[in-house]
């Protein structure tokens, strides 16, 4: 069985934090801290430093991060420029004591000791396990861990996205959670509506909109069986319902204007499908996803095979760009881009 990290949400501590997204997440996520007890410090391209007082569980609920890690150098200049020579090992737990005392590393609850493992900190690492063991009484751990210490600061692993919400089946061109959560939100769907996936695969767009909205009804297609059994088997484990049927998204077993609300990851054409599959997938999914969508309904949809996507956009009735938005995950940036149906 697995060794789980536990902590007590319910605790009330103040510490510095470094919380990690999606590049293009970052917004959302400065909205949710700055409605907490929480000072943004710094805004970094894929996170935020931020002084967070209050329950450690409003800051959990928060989709639009999936790292948190305690700031142990609390220092302002970016985690890039900080000394990370011999010399300066001391730097990488300088804010330990504080975190131990107040923060977050007090709401730990591990079964015994601390286990900790120690990342990339170069000729620092070694002197920086011996203190830990020696001077906190943590046990070096690099398999099944609470804490790692990287340069940028003290990883939580009970606070990772997939510790607090839970962890999904995948297939290999899952929606990353984070940009699920954002896709949902560019979608402002609304109480009671139909939403539908064409591109469904293991089912993270449809559980992340039953969690983070109240649709009236959840619709999944894809072509491959295989993967609609993934999304049937998140859906139940998270306690939804959807519709799942397997179906060609050029062909999609929906009525007209039957669609509130699209939303659906793409084939990229690079790990999935190609360019080529996609110069006819593309033209014949748009112009179904219009037909399901009422006038002035709503599509998120997303890909990294941009041009193709804009030229299709551009010879799809009645549809057009309102906005895009990059979320870099996974060494891609893909786009999520936001379409509105034309019409009453």
């Amino acid at each position: 069985m697995p060794y789980r990290p536990r902590i007590d949400l319910d605790r009330e501590v103040h510490d510095r934090l470094i919380l990690r997204t999606a590049p293009g997440a970052v917004d959302y996520l400065a909205e949710e801290v700055r409605a907490l007890d929480a000072r943004v410090l710094r805004r970094e391209p894929d996170g935020l430093v931020v002084d967070y007082r209050g329950p450690l569980r409003s800051l959990a609920e928060i989709r639009y991060f999936d790292v948190l890690a305690v700031d142990l150098a609390g220092q302002d200049t970016p985690p890039a420029a900080r000394d990370t020579s011999s010399a300066g090992q001391g730097a990488h737990l300088a804010g330990l004591d504080a975190s131990l005392k107040d923060g977050v590393l007090a709401a730990l609850l591990p079964e015994g000791p601390v286990r900790f493992r120690v990342g990339q900190l170069g000729a620092d690492r070694w002197p920086v396990r011996d203190r830990l063991v020696a001077d906190h009484g943590w046990v070096n751990s690099p398999d099944a861990w609470d804490v790692n210490i990287e340069p940028g600061g003290a990883e939580i692993g009970a606070l990772f996205l997939t510790q607090r919400f839970g962890e999904l089946l995948r297939t290999p061109a899952s929606t990353n959670p984070v940009v699920a959560a954002v896709m949902i939100r560019l979608a402002k769907i609304e109480p009671g509506q139909t939403v539908v996936d064409p591109f469904c695969g293991a089912g993270t767009l449809l559980v992340y909109a039953a969690e983070m909205a109240r649709p009236g009804r959840l619709v999944g297609l894809d072509a491959q069986a295989r993967w609609l059994r993934m999304a049937a088997g998140n859906l139940e484990r998270r306690g939804h319902r959807g519709g799942l049927v397997r179906a060609d998204a050029a062909h999609l077993p929906v009525g007209t204007g039957a669609a509130d609300r699209v939303v659906a990851n793409l084939p990229f054409g690079k790990r999935v499908g190609s360019h080529r599959v996609n110069s006819a997938l593309y033209p014949a999914a748009l112009a179904e996803i219009a037909r399901v969508l009422p006038g002035g309904g709503r599509a998120v949809l997303l890909t990294d095979d941009k041009r193709l996507f804009r030229e299709t956009v551009q010879r799809t009735r009645l549809v057009r760009v309102v906005k895009e938005i990059v979320l870099a995950r996974g060494g891609l940036h893909p786009s999520a881009y936001v379409l509105l149906k034309r019409g009453r």
